[in-house]
């Protein structure tokens, strides 16, 4: 019978180990972010597999600024999210929407929170987000949260990224052309007035839209200006995905490949994303440096 007590004591105590080392690790999961600053990087995200090297070479460069942050993603698109969760695989098989993103962070406990928009522009689906970290914030003021302005935010922007792209890729007999998104927003002026600075600079670079203006006939008018026939051709996008891979340049007679081609034209793609370019990248770490500042 001593026997029997002494034994169940000892599980007694044993249970009662459990249970606290049990509380503890909950304790510890809850509070994982305590006394440390999270970044959030947003974008519309893709589903197509090089713009997972893209996204990771613009989470490099983030992590190069800030080697003590924690840094985690969220896709603003419900169908390219889904695609990804059904398939299952890859580094992003898991991607939550920011509104799920931000509620994980709190729930980890991160009081400082820094949210970059890896958008081009300030259109609609920037200021979606804004609004929604807005009502985060309001939800919860004891968590300091920022957001980093998008790529192509002021003048300044744009003349950085077309001192960029002209020193990157003119060359003589060559014509650049980029496709920009476009968008009904009144942030779509961004994409003439970035084309008016590459003119300024040089000439032979030329900005479109795939949804807006100016479109793909203004860039074949600007283009016929141009003494070369040779065009490359590359997305004003942050990856290269669905327009980039089919509307910019793919077979079909709609394309701007084969319109170009149809033109006369020596079309060149580059399926390249502006978030390959770390000299892009710094433009929007740079925004990220004004959020992360705000926070201290």
């Amino acid at each position: 019978m001593k026997a029997f007590f002494r034994n169940l004591t000892i599980l007694s105590l044993l249970l009662g180990m459990f249970a606290s080392c049990s509380k503890d690790d909950d304790h510890v999961a809850e509070k994982k972010g305590a006394g440390k600053t999270a970044i959030l990087l947003v974008t519309f995200g893709s589903s197509y597999p090089e713009p997972a090297k893209t996204f990771q070479n613009m989470e490099d460069n983030v992590k190069k600024a800030y080697p003590e942050a924690d840094i985690t993603w969220a896709f603003t698109s419900h169908i390219i999210r889904n695609i990804l969760i059904k398939r299952g695989e890859g580094k992003f098989k898991d991607i939550d929407s920011p509104e799920e993103a931000m509620k994980k962070l709190k729930e980890q406990g991160y009081e400082k929170i820094a949210v970059q928009s890896l958008h081009v522009i300030p259109g609609s689906e920037f200021n979606d987000l804004k609004g929604k970290v807005d009502a985060f914030k309001a939800a919860n003021s004891n968590i300091k949260m920022t957001l980093g302005n998008p790529l192509m935010n002021t003048n300044e922007d744009m003349k950085s990224l077309v001192d960029v792209m002209v020193k990157k890729f003119q060359a003589d007999d060559q014509t650049v052309v980029m496709m920009g998104h476009g968008t009904e927003h009144a942030a779509n002026d961004r994409y003439t007035r970035v084309n008016d600075f590459f003119k300024a600079v040089n000439e032979d670079f030329i900005v479109g839209t795939v949804e807006a203006t100016p479109g793909i006939k203004e860039v074949k008018e600007a283009a016929a200006l141009r003494p070369s026939k040779n065009i490359l051709l590359m997305p004003l996008m942050s990856v290269a995905g669905d327009h980039a891979n089919n509307d910019m340049a793919g077979e079909d007679a709609d394309s701007w490949k084969s319109q170009l081609e149809g033109a006369g034209f020596t079309v060149t793609p580059r399926l390249k994303g502006l978030g390959d370019y770390n000299e892009v990248v710094a433009i929007w770490v740079k925004h990220l440096k004004v959020a992360v500042d705000a926070l201290k």
